[in-house]
């Protein structure tokens, strides 16, 4: 866990900040933006391969960042990439909702990956969270994603007003360290759902695994 939380911060943190501080004159701001995102599709889609993450938690992820940087390259200047990261915070929020609307909040699909993850049949978990005295945590747990990404866009979107292209590194440094804020109250939250549904015969599964 340790070891994944260093590579993140080197990919998706410290490559983008060091191109940006040593490239801009010689690339210029667009494709420096652009270059500097590079190695960390990369690095997800070689994860995402390498750990054969082929769910619904893994697809999400790489297929997020993978329109963020075809949105890049779409792009012409690197205002427009910088916008192009609140652009997807709201497509996020928005697909979120969708899921919650039609009844498959996508949360749900992120703890059943987990427990398959554990040994646990997809069909015996999500007939567990999906029973009605389960199945509202894991709305709110998708409305917390929401309310995630409503912060983040707003921080973002008051950093580029304000500071603009210039602002780039301490935009990335700042959404970075809010992210990570975001994943440890997750990881209360979470802990607070497993042990909310932890009666349930999945969760007794797990128990008996570790044991």
């Amino acid at each position: 866990m340790k070891q994944r939380v260093i590579m993140d911060l080197i990919f998706y943190l410290g490559i983008p900040l060091l191109t940006w501080n040593f490239c801009r004159e010689l690339w210029g701001d667009y494709l420096t933006v652009l270059l500097g995102m590079l190695p960390a599709v990369v690095y997800t889609v070689v994860t995402f391969v390498w750990n054969r993450e082929w769910n619904v938690t893994g697809i999400f992820f790489l297929s997020i960042i993978s329109l963020n940087f075809l949105m890049n390259l779409l792009s012409h200047t690197a205002l427009q990439e910088l916008w192009n990261g609140v652009w997807m915070g709201c497509i996020s929020i928005v697909f979120y909702t969708l899921t919650i609307i039609i009844k498959r909040p996508i949360g749900i699909y992120f703890f059943i990956d987990y427990a398959y993850a554990r040994g646990v049949p997809r069909e015996q978990s999500r007939a567990l969270y999906r029973a009605p005295e389960h199945f509202h945590h894991f709305v709110k747990f998708t409305l917390f994603l929401c309310f995630r990404e409503l912060v983040v866009i707003i921080v973002k979107s008051v950093m580029i007003k304000g500071m603009g292209v210039e602002g780039f590194g301490s935009i990335q440094v700042s959404t970075t360290m809010l992210n990570y804020a975001f994943t440890a109250l997750m990881v209360f939250y979470i802990i607070y759902i497993v042990k909310q549904t932890s009666k349930g015969k999945v969760h007794k599964g797990l128990d008996k695994k570790n044991e």
